[in-house]
Order: structure tokens, then sequence, then C-alpha cells
């Protein structure tokens, strides 16, 4: 997961990174980024153009070998992977509560600087994916709710081991209800509640507006849809999919298009073609 890192004006006139070309300054910027608070980072040069370079025609394989001639970035394999360590890096980059992902061996946390950055990290720790930001996705959605469990004592639990056949064991001594494991029916939220969380996420995101602009442009949608906030939820996830250049006047249309009956063969066409599915928008 990209982090948020500062760059301090003395580096453009700091004499390693001078020499470097301009295609290696950005990448070590960018690297700085996409490294954990250790400064390691996975040796995997198509993700790295991919996340430094989305929109640039380069080669970064011989940008990281420019890097590690010139010492500023140094490779290491470690349990047949391998992995790149930014020198000096924890002089410059400090975090309030350090994690890090990459397994660093001691030499190459010296090479870092960064011995003192999470210590007691585990140097097998592994990166976690990026939470959703938008709340669960339908698949997940359709998830929750499947399986309850009823919280019990750990001597209850099915992985704890029996007692020998011999022990005295009264049912007495264990407190709290049993484990239960129920199949429930899945019962999705409330379309307004849906609508004014996970959909409000989704219009900040489409849109970049604050939360109380945000708010007005689902409260004009519903009374756009009569008060139906499943056609607004439809129109917004959507919108979320196509991404259009206006998500505005894009999700108004499909508000006005669904609320009017369009035939689920049709939207499924505007939707490909990455238009509203209403005429006229």
């Amino acid at each position: 997961m990209a982090r948020i890192r500062s760059v301090h004006p003395g580096l453009y006139t700091d004499d390693a990174f001078m020499a470097l070309s301009m295609a290696a300054r950005m990448l070590l910027i960018g690297i700085w980024s996409h490294a954990d608070d250790g400064g390691g980072f996975e040796w995997k040069p198509i993700v790295l153009k991919a996340r430094i370079f989305p929109a640039d025609n380069i080669d970064i394989s011989p940008v990281l070998d420019e890097l590690v001639a010139n010492d500023v970035v140094q490779k290491y394999d470690f349990e047949g992977r391998s992995y790149g360590a930014v020198r000096n890096f924890g002089k410059w980059q400090r975090a309030k509560k350090p994690t890090r992902f990459v397994p660093m061996p001691e030499p190459v946390r010296k090479y870092c600087h960064s011995e003192s950055i999470c210590p007691k990290c585990e140097e097998g720790t592994s990166s976690e994916p990026v939470p959703n930001q938008f709340g669960n996705s339908s698949a997940e959605g359709r998830k929750v709710g499947r399986y309850e469990s009823i919280n019990v004592p750990s001597e209850r639990r099915d992985d704890a081991p029996s007692p020998a056949p011999d022990a005295q064991t009264d049912i007495e001594d264990f407190t709290g209800p049993t484990e239960i494991l129920l199949p429930q029916p899945s019962v999705p939220p409330d379309a307004r509640t849906t609508l004014f969380t996970a959909g409000l996420k989704g219009v900040r995101a489409l849109t970049g507006k604050p939360e109380p602009a945000s708010r007005a442009l689902l409260g004009r949608w519903l009374k756009t849809a009569k008060d139906d906030a499943a056609v607004v939820n439809s129109a917004i996830s959507g919108a979320l999919d196509v991404r259009p250049a206006d998500p505005v006047a894009w999700i108004e249309g499909a508000v006005r298009s669904r609320g009017s009956g369009t035939t689920r063969q049709q939207a499924v066409r505007n939707a490909w073609a990455g238009v509203p599915d209403i005429e006229g928008v």
C-alpha cells in the first residue's frame, strides 16, 4: 500500500541524487512511497512500473540497475524471493506507527539505517491487501449474516483438546453458552441505509465533493427517483463500474432512466458503452 512520504528540499542538490538520470530520480522518489516503513520493497519491475510510471513508455529494469550501480538502492534475496532496500531510508522517513511487510536481514537494516524502526516486526511478515474503502463488494455482501457464531470460552471450542477418558469433568465448571453455528437467512441492509453509507462513499469517490454536498446530491436523486433508494443505489453502482467523465450527469440520467422502466438489456448495453442509460444524456 502506498504511503505519504516527505521529500527534503536538500535532496535535489545531493551529489548522489544529482548523479542519477531524471528517470532514476523519479523512480527513487516513487519507491519511497511504495516501500515499507523500514525501506524495503519487493523487487518486481513490472509492478513498480505500473505503480510509479503508469502513463510512461519506459523500461524500468535498466533504471533499477542504475540505482543499484550508484549504491542508492540495494537488491537482495531472501527465501527465494528478490527484494530491494533504500540506503539511509530510516534517516529521512519516520512513520508514527511503523510497520514492515518486507523481510529484511540485519545487514540490510543497517544499510537502510532502520534497525530501530519496528525492531520487533517479524522478518517473514507479508503485506496485506488494501481495504475496500467503498464497503463490501456485492459478492462479499451476500456472505454477511450467513452464519453467526455465539462467543464462548476457549475451553468449549471444537479445536480445544478433549479431556482424557478417565478425567472427571463437571459440566457446571464451564460458564457461558455453548458455541452454536446455525445457518441464518441473509438479510440485506435497508436500501436507504445502504444509500447513505456505501452509496455516500461512492458518490464522494466519484465526484470528489465533501460529505454535505454529496448528501445534497443523494437527496436530489431520491426526489427524482420518487424516494426509491434502490434505484439510486443501482445508478451509483453503475457509475462506479463505468467511471464516466461527468458522474453527476451520468447518475442523474441513470436515475431517471431506471425510474422510467428502461429494460435491463438496454441498461447493460449502455453501461458497456460508457454512457448513462437514458436518451439525450
